[in-house]
């Protein structure tokens, strides 16, 4: 298979089969012997088709006979392939993306098929220059339809941020963002993982968060002794100042909520210089056992994984907590940016849900802190209710604990992912 058709088979996936978009894209990689460039390619086409579906299928309907609803996954998404290509991508040029695209139509549908590809992306190649999304139905519906994204979802993104933000998030998560890791303290230094990475051909450079590196060149993980040797971890920048805020120490007792995969409990022990002991929390079992493989490579052996409902209060911990951690699950759309495919996923309905399980687990998460203890509460997230409200709304009910700062952090800032962090200290 060539990469276009690898390409074309993890859409109908992610379309038919509801396949989150990084297991599509792992298959993909892993479906053929492709070179580099293919391998940029076939991700850029994935997550951009993906990420810009709405406004490629009001291309496709405005040049169309045919009704989106009325074609065959295989039809149309071929079609979007193409419009991606002839609207979004520059170095590809428009005889490629037709041809190439009649070529899959001809093998995944009939003649007649094959002949309404060739008509539709001719005409949009045709009028490409010329064509421009409708500007004259309300700002939230045209930055919904030009960037692609629920109109709910940019509705409340305009209410909490204004017009002008809004717009540069959504311009931010179209972005290739940087790939940031952190250095493994227990092992290295920043400055010998830097001169390590050099030898092994990935450029890096120094951030203002301790221990954290930004990938500016090509990094493989799998080809890379050091980090098979643990001496880093894959983890955004946004997350690291999560646990930076709070602050652990050697000889702590850590509770990590919501661990899984392990980034933050492995980064915490990490601080404690593997001194002490951090209890990390995740509800499924294969999750825990992603916190121990990450522990064994780092060379960790103070966290103690549990499958466990960090909703539920264990008494054994009750004021036991130096620090608590609590990361909480939310609607994710602050790291929209390397998983376009929570626009589509994510629905208004599921907020209030989530808003209920983070204040439970917020409750239960306070109850372990020590007086004098710290409690830090953070989500990848940028909607208010699930974030400085939720806090709002706890501080009402806890007058033992003090704010000592919160932050969102928007993904229009150095690269970072949306996140937001307040850290509180129980007096």
């Amino acid at each position: 298979m060539n990469a276009r058709e690898i390409v074309l088979k993890a859409l109908v996936d992610i379309e038919t089969k509801g396949t989150y978009i990084n297991a599509a894209l792992k298959e993909a990689l892993s479906a053929g012997d492709l070179s580099s460039a293919d391998r940029g390619f076939v991700t850029e086409l994935i997550y951009g088709v993906t990420a810009n579906k709405t406004a490629i299928d009001f291309i496709i309907s405005s040049y169309s006979k045919v009704k989106i609803k009325k074609m065959t996954p295989w039809v149309l998404n071929i079609l979007r392939m193409g419009v991606f290509q002839l609207h979004f991508m520059d170095k590809i040029p428009p005889s490629a993306a037709c041809n190439e695209s009649v070529k899959l139509a001809n093998k995944y549908s009939h003649r007649a098929g094959s002949g309404f590809v060739n008509g539709v992306l001719r005409t949009v190649s045709k009028e490409k220059d010329s064509f421009q999304f409708p500007k004259n139905k309300g700002t939230a519906e045209y930055l919904s339809l030009k960037y692609s994204y629920p109109f709910w979802m940019t509705e409340k993104l305009i209410r909490e941020y204004g017009e002008e933000t809004c717009e540069a998030i959504f311009e931010e998560n179209a972005k290739a963002h940087g790939l940031f890791i952190r250095v493994n303290s227990l092992k290295t230094t920043k400055e010998e993982l830097v001169a390590i990475l050099e030898k092994e051909g990935v450029a890096c450079e120094k951030t203002k968060v301790e221990n954290c590196l930004k990938i500016t060149g090509r990094l493989n993980v799998e080809e890379s002794l050091a980090y098979q040797d643990g001496l880093y971890s894959l983890q955004n920048i946004s997350s690291q100042r999560a646990v930076a805020a709070l602050e652990p120490k050697p000889d702590d007792t850590v509770v990590d909520m919501c661990a899984a995969p392990g980034g933050k409990s492995c980064a915490i022990a990490e601080c404690m210089k593997n001194q002490g002991k951090v209890f990390s929390f995740d509800v499924f079992s294969h999750k825990v056992e992603l916190i121990e493989k990450s522990a064994k490579r780092l060379g960790i052996d103070i966290i103690m994984p549990k499958v466990h409902d960090a909703a539920e209060k264990l008494e054994e911990l009750v004021e036991k907590a130096d620090k608590v951690l609590a990361d909480v699950p939310c609607s994710g759309l602050g790291v929209i940016h390397k998983k376009p495919d929570i626009k589509w996923r994510r629905k208004e309905m599921d907020i209030p849900e989530l808003c209920r399980l983070q204040q439970d687990i917020l409750e239960t998460a306070s109850s372990y802190v020590k007086k004098g203890g710290v409690l830090v509460y953070s989500t990848c997230t940028i909607l208010p209710e699930e974030n400085r409200l939720q806090i709002d709304e706890f501080l009402k009910n806890h007058s033992e604990y003090n704010k000592v700062f919160d932050e969102q952090i928007l993904t229009t800032k150095n690269g970072e992912s949306g996140f937001y962090i307040c850290k509180m200290i129980k007096e």
